[in-house]
Order: structure tokens, then C-alpha cells, then sequence
């Protein structure tokens, strides 16, 4: 009967393979049977195929937090957490079409997400025919300085590229395969080096993307079809994989002859802080072992984020263009776009604004968190104006107010005031009105050693603002950021009153350092 419902669930391979062992109780079997696929994940807290009660999984989870807790790992850590803010880049093949196919928009027929950089999966588009769109891909108006140099105005301390996206495209000169941008366009140079080396000239940390468990030209379909649930069991993700013209080798051998062997190209060739792993859905937790053995082997201070699947990251995240609810003190990032999609598309203009960026950067980091912020370039290789716009103006607030924001930790409170605004992912703020006209009596907090920094986004009524976060503290001095004008403060019953002195500029905001 045991046997029988494991076959019904899609686990009978995983739990009675002889290498894994029968470690899980009926009890264990029985919760896990009466959860729904999106359950699972939401109880177990990771993707992949791996079952908690395993032996499997149990020895596995064990290696990981050996080699999670080591001192390379540390320093991998303490180096994420000082940087806090850095610039994601989404450019592949996707960009020279801007979410047009055929004459039809992303949102004008298809199959799966609207956003540009999965045209391909949205469109349906043939193995063949997808290649023949590096036969014109030439950006020759790419500037990896000009890139980098954007990010350094923008205030950022990393840069996060994309390697290959699920196109299975790689935007780097590699030897596994001949599907990539040095080789198979006319541009043939390696743009993913160009940037690796004008960031670390700046003083930029560099990481990559890499799409490791989801290929939609050489077979990587998050395991779905090996690893998934049985027939008439719904799926967590299924528009995923492509079903319209499968590669004819199995996810495994996706694996172990694509995949791994580009991480090591990467590993052997780029100086990287972290690697952006993604779409796990269903990878076995040994495949997820692999990844982040390879990563370690190469060097322990390489952090990758959770989507390496099955829990074995170094680098949590709340999901795409979503902000927590709480503040945590481990390590992970938020991550958003400038618009609403993440690859180039050219009818998206829906600019998040400078004030909102901040909100959003702000948001991240006073609850714990680094903020890795999305551009997408087009497919000559220049980065929107709008985008570059934007993040100036972040960069000229963060050249005054970047204390209260580098190299912080999340202090008892994250917020203080009356605005409320949810961020659940990247159609919430399609579909809600939001609105981003703060009141001078919100604040957000972050700390450092024996300094608490108060962060406001909207400038006061009056000289005059109450602090009731405050009110408890020994406060020895307040300052603020940018100025050396003289600040007057009182404790009162239930707040911290503050006299500021004129704000100079015209940024959003301001930041207080209050010294304890």
C-alpha cells in the first residue's frame, strides 16, 4: 500500500532508490502525501524534488550546512552585506526582439509569462529557428565602461550578469557549447569579460546569472518531466519547460554535459563574489549538491542564492519584484525591475521613479536585505536612457545618505509612520494603485555598531518632526547625513523631537545618524 501511494504522488523513485534509503516514517509520508505541490514549497521553504525525511536529503542538508558554515563562506557574507546595492543585467538573444514576435507583443497570444526575456517559451518559437536570430545579433553600441559606469552613479557596489537565460544562449565565449555570443553572431567578442573587467577596475564587485536548471534549447526543463509529480497531479510551474520542441536528451544529460561544465567555464575564467542559479521546480537534491560543490571547490567565498534548489544556498531572496513582510538578519536580496519586465522590451515605458526606486531599495535593506536592481539593455547593447536616468538621481541621494545604507543591519523596528504599501511581485503594481507620496512622519531604520540611522522620504511641514522609535534610547547625539549644521533634540513622553536645520539639495529625503 506504501509503495502504491508513492507511485500515485510521483516519489516512488526518490524514497526507494537504494543509494537514498527509507528514512521517512508513514507518519512523514502522510504529511507529505496531503500536501499540494505549491504547499510543498511553501512548507518545506525551497524547489526541488527532495523530501525532507529522506536519508538522501537529510545526509545531503547535512554537507550543506558544514560547507554553508565555513570561514570562506563568512567572508563571502560579510562582503554581500557592506555592498548592499548592485545592478542586475538581463541582455540575451530576447533583447534584439523587444518582446515583439511575428508583429504580436508579449500579451498578444501565448503561452506563460508576459515579460520579454521569455519570448521564446511565450511564443513557441522553434529550437532552429530561435538560432538563426544570432546570425544578426551585432550590438555594436555595447560599452561595458559605460555600463559600469552607470552602476557606479547609481551608487552600486555590484553587478550581477546574465550568463545565459533559459534561451540557453550564452553571452560569453564558451567552449561546452557553440550556442553563444562569441561564436555563433557576428559580434563575436565576450561582453560578459568586458564587464567583469571594467567592474573590478571601478572597484565593483562582479557575479553572473546562470540559468542552470531551465534550457528551453538544450533540454532544461527544471526536471518536470524525470522528477515531477505523476500523471493528474498538477504541477507548481507548469508553463514552464518547453513542450513545443524538446531537445532530444534527458534532463540529466543536460546537466552533467551543459550545465555543471558552464558553471566551471565560468568558475575558471570570471572573478565572481556570487552566482545567480534559477528555476529549480523540480531538480533532484543531489544535482543542487553538485552545483554548490562546484561553486565551493572553485572558492568557498562564491555565494549562490537559494534557486540553486532544494535549500543548499548561500543567498535567500523574497522573490521578483517582491519585499518581505519582515525584517531578517540572514543573508539575502531583494530583487526588482525598472519597469516591469526584465529583458529589453520596447513598448514597456512604466518607469518606476527615483522616489520609488529608493522606497524600494530602502524597504530591502532596513529589514536585512540587499537590493539587486534590473536593467535591461537593448539589442544594440545600450541600457535605456529612462533607466540610466533614474539611477543617477538614486546615486546623487546615496552620495549624501549612503552611511545609513552601507555595511548596515536591520535595527528592532524597520519602519515607523503611516504608509503601508505591499509589494507581492511583479504584476502588484500593475494591477494596485500605489503610491508613493510619503508622509513626514515615516521613517525607516537601519543600524550600525552604536549608531541607529532614521531614514525619511519625504521632506517635513515643518523644522520640527517626533521620532517615537526613539523615545527609550540613550542618545549621546544626532546628526544629519550630509550636513554640519547644528541639530536640536528632546526626549519627550513618547518620542524623540528633533529641530532640523534648512535641507539642502533637492533630493527626496533625508537620513539622522543618532548615536548611542
Amino acid at each position: 500500500m506504501i509503495i502504491k501511494g508513492l507511485l500515485k504522488f510521483g516519489i516512488a523513485a526518490c524514497l526507494l532508490n537504494s543509494s537514498i534509503g527509507f528514512a521517512c516514517t508513514k507518519e512523514e509520508l502522510a504529511a507529505h502525501n496531503a500536501l499540494d505541490e505549491v504547499q510543498k514549497k511553501d512548507v518545506y521553504g525551497f524547489e526541488g524534488s527532495g523530501i525532507p525525511c529522506t536519508s538522501e536529503m537529510k545526509a545531503l542538508t547535512a554537507e550543506w550546512k558544514q560547507l554553508n558554515a565555513s570561514d570562506g563562506k563568512q567572508r563571502g557574507r560579510a562582503r554581500f552585506n557592506r555592498n548592499k546595492f548592485g545592478l542586475f543585467i538581463h541582455w540575451g538573444l530576447y533583447s534584439s526582439l523587444g518582446g515583439v514576435y511575428q508583429g504580436k507583443k508579449m500579451h498578444e497570444g501565448g503561452t506563460g509569462p508576459t515579460i520579454a526575456e521569455w519570448i521564446m517559451r511565450r511564443k513557441e518559437i522553434p529550437r532552429a529557428e530561435y538560432k538563426k536570430l544570432a546570425r544578426s545579433f551585432n550590438p555594436q553600441k555595447f560599452d561595458a565602461e559605460e555600463w559600469v559606469a552607470i552602476a557606479k552613479a547609481a551608487g552600486m557596489k555590484y553587478i550581477v550578469m546574465g550568463a545565459k537565460h533559459h534561451e540557453g544562449f550564452a553571452m560569453y565565449k564558451s567552449e561546452v557549447s557553440d550556442f553563444n555570443i562569441f561564436d555563433a553572431t557576428p559580434f563575436g567578442r565576450d561582453p560578459l569579460k568586458e564587464v567583469e573587467v571594467a567592474a573590478r577596475k571601478a572597484g565593483l564587485d562582479f557575479g553572473v546569472y546562470y540559468s542552470n536548471s531551465l534550457d528551453w534549447s538544450d533540454g532544461g526543463d527544471g526536471g518536470m518531466k524525470d522528477h515531477g509529480p505523476g500523471p493528474g497531479i498538477k504541477p507548481r510551474r507548469a508553463p514552464m519547460p518547453n513542450t513545443w520542441d524538446p531537445a532530444p536528451v534527458s534532463f540529466k544529460h543536460y546537466i552533467y554535459n551543459k550545465s555543471i561544465p558552464q558553471v566551471k567555464e565560468l568558475l575558471a575564467n570570471y572573478e565572481l563574489s556570487q552566482i545567480w542559479f534559477d528555476t529549480p521546480i523540480y531538480i533532484p537534491p543531489e544535482y543542487s549538491m553538485d552545483f554548490y560543490r562546484t561553486v565551493y571547490k572553485a572558492n568557498p567565498e562564491i555565494l549562490v542564492n537559494a534557486r540553486i534548489g532544494n535549500g543548499f544556498g548561500d543567498i535567500g531572496t523574497p522573490g521578483d519584484n517582491v519585499i518581505p513582510d519582515k525584517s531578517s538578519e540572514n543573508t539575502w536580496e531583494g530583487i526588482a525591475t525598472t519597469n516591469h519586465t526584465w529583458g529589453y522590451s520596447s513598448y514597456d515605458h512604466d518607469w518606476k521613479s527615483a522616489k520609488e526606486l529608493l522606497y524600494w531599495l530602502i524597504a530591502n535593506v532596513s529589514k536585512g536585505g540587499n537590493f539587486l536592481l534590473n536593467v535591461g539593455p537593448d539589442g544594440e547593447g545600450v541600457i535605456p536612457a529612462e533607466s540610466a536616468n533614474i539611477l543617477r538621481v538614486v546615486g546623487n541621494w546615496l552620495s549624501v545618505n549612503g552611511e545609513a545604507i552601507y555595511d548596515s543591519k536591520p535595527w528592532i523596528i524597520d519602519h515607523e509612520g503611516p504608509s503601508k504599501i505591499d509589494m507581492k511581485g511583479t504584476s502588484y503594481r500593475q494591477d494596485n494603485e500605489v503610491s508613493f507620496d510619503f508622509s513626514d512622519k515615516d521613517f525607516w531604520f537601519t543600524k550600525k555598531s552604536d549608531k541607529i540611522y532614521v531614514i525619511a522620504l519625504a521632506r517635513p511641514v515643518s523644522n520640527k518632526i517626533k521620532v517615537f522609535s526613539l523615545k527609550s534610547l540613550d542618545i549621546k547625539g544626532i546628526r544629519l547625513l550630509g550636513q554640519t549644521d547644528k541639530l536640536y533634540w528632546k526626549v519627550s513622553d513618547d518620542s524623540v523631537e528633533i529641530t532640523l536645520p534648512k535641507i539642502k539639495g533637492q533630493e527626496a529625503g533625508y537620513a539622522l545618524e543618532v548615536s548611542l
